[in-house]
């Protein structure tokens, strides 16, 4: 079983990154979708860091994780 998770990196006031990171996101996310939810992010501006309010975009990717289970009972 394969569990896809998105990080969206952003830059805060300060200019330090910070990320946010979503599990379980779809197989078929697409480039525009992401920059949009990011983009709501920023104008939504609803996350506090310590260096600040998230102000620009700074990149973001899916990472998908495979994971076996073992019967061993």
């Amino acid at each position: 079983m394969a569990d896809k998770s998105l990080l969206m990196t952003f830059l805060n006031d300060e200019g330090s990154r910070t990320g946010i990171s979503v599990p379980y996101v779809k197989d078929n996310l697409t480039e525009a979708e992401v920059s949009v939810v990011m983009d709501s992010i920023i104008a939504g501006n609803i996350f506090a860091t310590p260096g600040g309010d998230l102000k620009t975009k700074h990149s973001a990717q899916i990472t998908e994780r495979n994971v076996t289970e073992l019967e061993v009972r």
